[in-house]
This record gives C-alpha cells, structure tokens and sequence, in this order.
C-alpha cells in the first residue's frame, strides 16, 4: 500500500513567547506543505529519503527497548534524522510500525534564490504532523493526538517549544492557541473581514531554538524582569485574541511588535534584526502595520492594513528593496490519503 500525506506551515501573528507563559498565541496555518509519501516494505527497518536534508535510501532500524539507530550513517547524517526518529520512537511506544519505504518532502519551506536557507515557517512541526500520520494510515491505526506529535517534536527539539505550530499543521486555519498546566488548548478564530496581509522574508534564517535557549537563559539571570516584560507580552497576546474587528487586530498587532521591541532591548536577543528593521521603516512609510513573525533574529514578518492599494505599494517597495514577498494563503488541516 502506498500513502500521502501532506501537512501544512504555519505563522504566528501574535503570541510567540508569551505563549511559553501560558498567554494566548493566535497561528495561522499557511498553505506550504511538508509531503510524506510512504510504501509498504518487505524487509525490516525503514528506509528514508530526503532531498531536502542531503539523505537518500538512508536506512535506520528500532531495537528491543524502541530506540531509532541509523547503522551506516555517520554522526552528523544520523542528527538530520533526529526528527525521523523522535516520531518512530513516539509511535513505537503502541508498537513498532510496520517496516516502509519513505520520501519526505520539505523544499516548499526554503526559500527560492536559496535552497539552503530555510523561510521560518515551520517546517519540522508539519513534517512530524505528516510523517505520523501517513505511519499510523499505513498500519491503520489511530492517528496520535496532539499531546504525543508535540512531545515527539520537542524531543527532536531539544526539549523546547510550545507546540503551537504543531496546532497549526494538525488542525488547520486560524487558531487560538495556548497551554494549560503544559497541556494545549485550541480554539478556532476567525480572520477579521476587510484586513489584508502579506509576508516578507527577512533574507536570512534564523534558529527558534538558539532564541530560546537565550530566553532561558535570560530568565536564569534576571527572574524578576523577564516576568514583567512577559506580563506585557501576554497582555497584548490577550488583546490580539479577543480583538473582534480589523481594527482592533491591527491596533493588538503594532502594540505586540512594540513588546518584542522591548523584550528584545531587556534580553539582548536580536529579535527585531536589521532587516526587520528596514522593513518596519517601509511599512511605516506606506501606512502598513509590520511585525516579525515567530521568534524572530530573521525569517519572515508580517504587515497588515485594511487599505488594500497601501498594501500593494508595501509590496511593490518592499520587493525593490531586495526582499522576497512570499505568495502564502491560509491553509486547511493536515491530509493522509491511502492508494
């Protein structure tokens, strides 16, 4: 049997960081896709390709406790799977999956001029969300929840993050997302009528993880500030989630890009880089609301406005400014297809 699977990216329009507090985030799912395609094997273990990654045929296999190996890859090959791994490994606590050939597919979160250079839109959340699911569809078993593709992700993650973009590649469309006693909670939102957007790619990646790990460890070293400045953020989350117009949005998103701008002054984190920087100055200039999208120090932004001709001369600027405007739209839930 042969099974698809495909799982969508994600971006935050508000809430990163705070969420790690228990403040509300709201993600939206955008329609670039990780593709998992899977085929029954005869033989033992698992094989994987992946373009993406530099890895062809590797083959990896689990042991009697439920613990991935990679025999003929080296160190660094085996860590470009970690990933792969982390969800086999999730999966194998119900039992070992049935042995498959897989290719996996994430080239549509690069950037074009750059096939190095990933955009910053989630790439490993929805390839955890894809390749579960296609493995579950391939044993015919339940699909796990979202408690155990989290807990798989940040196992790959080094223990960090607060799942939200896991949400988004699971479940689709806008979202309210936040944690409760570390469990996730998700409410379907609504985008508000007449507010456009579009996003801008920085044009350099940047890495969640080193931002967050300099988030602990600013926290280690001032407790007390990094909890003011996170009420802060997750006052003007709060705001974002509730907001019940465009404009009241517009207004929650420039008020938490001001937040970022002064978690970024009292951590050190270059949350809002030059180039962020560069392309606030064009927003302003054209009457565009901008903000950075995730954890920021590069990747993407986002600018919003309820004028569609001034979003358009955003765009137009920022495109002969040298920054790629990058054609997403919202995307639906995650998808496994059996043929």
């Amino acid at each position: 049997m042969r099974v698809v699977a495909a799982a969508p990216g994600k971006l935050v329009i508000t809430g990163e960081y705070a969420v790690l507090e228990g403040a509300p985030a709201l993600v939206l799912a955008v329609d670039r896709a990780a593709r998992v395609t899977l085929e029954g094997a005869s033989d033992c273990g698992y094989q994987i390709t992946a373009r993406a990654l530099g890895i062809r045929a590797a083959r990896g296999q689990l042991d009697t406790v439920g613990r991935m190996s990679w025999p003929a890859l080296d160190a660094a090959a085996a860590e470009q799977l970690g990933l792969v791994s982390a969800v086999l490994e999730a999966l194998a606590a119900n039992g070992a999956p049935a042995p498959f050939h897989a290719t996996l597919d994430t080239q549509a979160f690069y950037a074009a001029a750059d096939r190095q250079a990933k955009l910053g839109l989630g790439s490993s959340a929805a390839l955890t969300v894809a390749l579960a699911g296609a493995v579950c569809a391939l044993d015919r078993r339940d699909p796990p929840g979202i408690d155990t593709l989290i807990a798989a992700h940040r196992q790959a993650q080094g223990g960090r993050g607060s799942g939200l973009d896991i949400a988004a590649s699971l479940v689709g469309g806008l979202l309210a997302y936040r944690l409760h006693d570390g469990h996730p909670r998700i409410t379907p939102a609504t985008w508000p009528v007449g507010l456009a957007w579009c996003c801008v790619w920085s044009g350099k990646s940047a890495s969640t993880g080193a931002f967050l790990a300099g988030l602990a460890a600013w926290r280690a070293r001032a407790p007390a500030r990094h909890a003011t400045v996170m009420r802060d953020l997750g006052d003007c989350a709060t705001a974002a989630v509730v907001a019940g117009s465009a404009a009241a949005l517009l207004g929650a998103v420039a008020a938490y890009a001001r937040a970022l701008d002064r978690l970024a002054a009292a951590s050190g984190l270059d949350i809002v880089c030059a180039e962020h920087r560069a392309l606030a100055a064009l927003a302003a200039r054209h009457e565009v609301t901008y903000k950075t999208c995730g954890a920021g120090g590069g990747d993407i932004g986002i600018a919003l406005t309820t004028d569609a001709e001034r979003l358009m001369t955003f765009r137009q600027a920022a495109s002969q400014a040298g920054f790629a405007v990058l054609d997403l739209q919202p995307a639906t839930a995650a998808r496994v297809r059996r043929h």
